[in-house]
């Protein structure tokens, strides 16, 4: 294994032993980069604390000829601070991302972190390790469609998450996000930013990062699944496309990694990234014969044939050898017959007609081109569609309607217009879905006449579906945000118990993802704050068994919760019928009393002896029904006071 020798910058973040500071740079090598430098690479890209340590985060700072790749190591150490919290160590490393790329091959993060993770600091000065280099065999054989369709999603611009990594160890993601970047250029990474784990909550520019829920304008994807990429994103769907017509190998993976010119990930930098790839595409095409070892003799002029073109493929002969092939062939030989397909249209452009394109269409309905197909590979289903669109409806710039191309490919060919109206209506759920993925403009069309109590009963079945989930969830923030209430809203949340079952099954891996969405919610149907009567009105329907959303509805009410349950409580049981004394009894239980007076009943309580005794005393002094309101009102009474004693955790 060949290896190469790199300079390091470093810095130590975190806080003194016994101290109630806030984290910051410890100490820092003295070259290039200050330690105001390194506090601003800390502060960026701050991630939280996860409560699994380490976590690793590669990043960059600075550009052109001050470029430098960062990769920061999070761990525990052995002290604390002065509320006896554990406090975790950040080790910052920087290298010159020019030396990087002057290497024969370039450094993986992974590899980084296996030589870095062992160096003891502080140290003095500055220091040079050597890095293995590359291994592009084994980065190409962990290829999947999930690095494929992450690496996509990329050239969306948009920050990507992972979710579902909670129990896959830190390596495994490291080595996961090193495979995705190992699919774009390497001059990508002079702005990409990667991270094992980050608090959904937490403010930073991490690009790609494992989280336990979706960030605003992030768009997800599930570990061990592909992304469901948006229709509108041509950008995304293109490169994806071409990462799976060549079915990803070593050789694509050392080529991507020695297109080291910096590009950052702005439509312009995109652009780039993916005329470099078709470049490879267009430099990988074999020749149709391979030139013979030693010339054979020539035969005779007079023997050769006269000259003639090379038949020229149609692109309805390619359709319909395509949907022969899906029937009958293998994905080998449907890997070639889209590339000479996609070959076609690319040299075609815009000289196909019109009436070639009704043809092609025809062929596209009547053979189902455009419909699922079972057993095949996700990222070839996805070039198959990408091909034949182009190739059928011209979306080579820009996405063609989407209900023009599902009017022409979801009837199953010979279904009358009686069959069509006999079938059962779209489940609204599934078309919320499919508009998801045709775009932001198709999504808000879907969503416009849809009754809020709807869109709640929705998000409340059962299995829960995340995505479901949060689409609803943002609109409900969309409808509640241009008030302070919302009845609509409070009223369909109270319904369905403020969705908490729902969420717990979702966050069940961490309640701080089920408090953020939670938030959201109550936001959306109280407003900023809770009043007395909503902020009863939430903890009633928690019946005792959310903390989470009692936690939630402690921190929009804000100072004096202990004291709103304690009134609360108190108006509950005035309400409920009860015997003055007893209601006395709990006034002087909740807020305090003379001394002996709360252990006391109410026959001891009035001074007088009863000369027959209490002719109630077959009966309970409360009623089961209020008791079991009053051991609901008392846990959450208890939640309340522990969620108030909770310190704020320390960044």
């Amino acid at each position: 294994m060949s290896t190469v020798q790199l300079p390091f910058e470093w810095a130590v973040g975190g806080k003194p032993p016994g101290s109630g500071d806030d984290y910051r740079i410890l100490a820092c090598s003295q070259g290039l980069l200050s330690r105001d430098d390194f506090e601003e690479i800390r502060t960026v890209y701050t991630i939280g604390t996860s409560e699994t340590l380490p976590q690793v985060v590669a990043a960059w700072v600075g550009s052109g000829d001050d470029a430098h790749l960062v990769l920061a190591i999070q761990t525990w150490s052995d002290e604390e601070d002065r509320r006896h919290r554990k406090i975790a160590r950040t080790h910052y490393f920087c290298v010159p991302y020019a030396r990087i790329t002057q290497s024969p091959c370039p450094v993986s993060y992974e590899d980084l972190y296996h030589v870095l993770k062992g160096c003891p600091l502080p140290m003095d000065g500055q220091f040079a390790v050597h890095v293995p280099t590359l291994d592009s065999g084994a980065v190409a054989a962990r290829v999947n469609g999930t690095v494929m369709s992450t690496a996509a999603l990329l050239m969306t611009g948009q920050h990507v998450c992972v979710l579902g990594g909670e129990a896959v160890p830190m390596e495994e993601r490291l080595r996961f996000l090193d495979t995705v970047a190992a699919l774009l250029p390497y001059g990508m990474r002079a702005r990409l930013t990667v991270s094992t784990w980050a608090s959904s909550t937490a403010e930073h520019k991490i690009r790609l990062a494992f989280t336990q829920h979706v960030p605003a304008r992030t768009y997800p994807i599930t570990w061990g699944q592909l992304a469901e990429i948006p229709a509108h994103e041509e950008d995304a769907y293109r490169y994806l496309a071409l990462l799976a017509r060549h079915d990803p190998d070593a050789k694509l993976v050392d080529w991507l990694a020695a297109r080291t010119e910096p590009l950052t990930f702005g439509r312009n930098g995109r652009s780039r990234a993916l005329d470099l790839l078709r470049g490879f595409s267009l430099s990988s095409v074999p020749a149709l014969m391979p030139p013979p070892t030693s010339a054979p003799p020539l035969p005779p002029t007079s023997a050769l044939p006269p000259a003639r073109p090379p038949a020229q493929e149609s692109l309805e002969g390619l359709l319909t050898e395509c949907a022969d092939v899906l029937e009958h062939g293998s994905t080998a030989e449907l890997r070639d017959v889209l590339g000479r397909l996609d070959g076609i249209v690319a040299s075609r452009g815009q000289l196909i007609s019109d009436d070639e394109r009704a043809r092609c269409q025809k062929i596209i309905r009547d053979r189902l081109l455009l419909s699922p197909k079972e057993g095949l590979p996700g990222e070839l289903e996805t070039l198959l569609h990408e091909v034949v669109r182009v190739a059928g409806y011209g979306v080579a710039d820009a996405p063609a309607r989407p209900g023009e191309i599902t009017r022409e490919v979801a009837q199953p060919a010979g279904m009358s217009a009686t069959a069509i109206v006999r079938q059962p209506p779209p489940d609204p759920v599934a078309s919320m879905k499919a508009a998801y993925q045709r775009g932001r403009e198709e999504l808000e069309a879907t969503l416009r006449p849809l009754q809020t109590r709807d869109l709640v009963a929705m998000a409340a079945r059962q299995p829960p579906d995340m995505r479901v989930v949060q689409i609803i969830r943002d609109e409900l923030v969309k409808r509640g945000g241009d008030s302070a209430e919302d009845p609509e809203i409070a009223d369909a949340l109270r319904e369905h118990g403020y969705l908490t079952d729902v969420l717990g099954a979702l966050y069940s891996a961490g309640d701080r993802a089920q408090f953020d969405v939670l938030l959201d919610l109550l936001r959306a149907a109280y407003g900023p704050e809770l009043r007395t009567k909503e902020f009863e009105e939430v903890l009633l329907s928690s019946g005792g068994r959310s903390g989470v959303l009692v936690a939630a509805a402690v921190t929009l009410f804000g100072t004096g919760a202990g004291e709103a349950v304690k009134k609360s409580a108190l108006n509950l049981v005035r309400g409920s019928g009860l015997d003055p004394e007893i209601v006395d009894l709990v006034k002087k239980l909740l807020f305090g009393s003379e001394s002996g007076v709360s252990h006391l009943t109410p026959a001891e309580s009035s001074g007088k002896k009863k000369r027959f005794g209490d002719r109630r005393r077959d009966r309970p002094l409360i009623p089961p029904l209020t008791l079991y309101l009053l051991m609901i009102i008392f846990a959450v009474i208890a939640l309340v006071e522990f969620f108030m004693l909770i310190p704020a955790p320390g960044r």
